[in-house]
């Protein structure tokens, strides 16, 4: 959808195929230079991750590959409880809650 403002620049208009006709002109002016620069083959992009984007990649691979649950834990916990062995710190459980309770 184009949008045109009447009387806000001296320039004459141009319609669509004359801006297409100049934009190849000037395109291919454009790719033949890249190509002569790169010793006859088109330059590709290419990207460069910084020390902390790769740091913080590699953490997130070590991450993903943990499980979701620790299995180990739960097992000490069931067999805890099953002894009768499980305590519960009422004073720090209360104490966690109050503080999840300041975020929101």
């Amino acid at each position: 959808m184009a949008i045109h403002f009447t009387g806000l620049s001296n320039q004459s208009t141009i319609n669509k195929s004359e801006r297409s006709q100049k934009d190849d002109a000037t395109g291919s002016a454009t790719d033949k230079q890249r190509a002569i620069q790169s010793g006859g083959t088109l330059a590709e992009d290419t990207v460069k991750l910084s020390g902390t984007a790769q740091t913080l990649q590699s953490q997130q691979s070590k991450i993903s590959n943990l499980p979701d649950v620790d299995m180990d834990k739960v097992e000490q916990i069931k067999n805890a409880i099953a002894a009768g062995e499980y305590k519960i710190d009422t004073q720090k459980l209360a104490n966690n809650m109050a503080s999840m309770d300041s975020l929101f």
